[in-house]
């Protein structure tokens, strides 16, 4: 599948049990619509690995997309986000709520790889809004 439009294309290819999801342009207000309908997609029971080597800028809407697709998917794993990327996903602490590997590669030999325990843990409450006590 490929979409293609002159702000963002997606191309997604298929493996045997992943599937690449390549992403090429800004995910902003403007190009969440086409990114989210591209996820749903691919959505399902197979891993999806997302490369992001292509993505100059992320606002908070693409963003929203791949928290709202990380709760869809049965693994969602970021590849080769750029320094840009990384120092988003850092600012917003979702660094410790998505796997992101510095390539491609990594991300597809982690899911032939035993989990371990010393990936990030999953934040479940957003820093700074912790449940206050009574």
């Amino acid at each position: 599948m490929t979409f293609d439009d002159d702000d963002l294309t997606i191309r997604t290819t298929a493996a045997d049990d992943h599937l690449l999801v390549s992403v090429i342009g800004d995910l902003d207000l403007e190009s969440a619509p086409a990114m989210t309908a591209a996820l749903k997609q691919v959505l399902g029971d197979r891993p999806v690995v997302v490369d992001l080597s292509g993505v100059e800028f992320m606002d908070s809407s693409g963003l929203g997309v791949l928290v709202g697709a990380h709760k869809d998917a049965t693994a969602l794993l970021l590849a080769e986000p750029g320094p840009r990327l990384q120092k988003i996903f850092k600012i917003t602490k979702l660094h410790k709520v998505f796997a992101l590997y510095p390539t491609v590669d990594e991300a597809i030999a982690s899911l032939r790889a035993p989990a371990t325990e010393t990936e990030a843990p999953v934040e479940s409450v957003v820093p700074g809004f912790e449940e206050l006590s009574p």
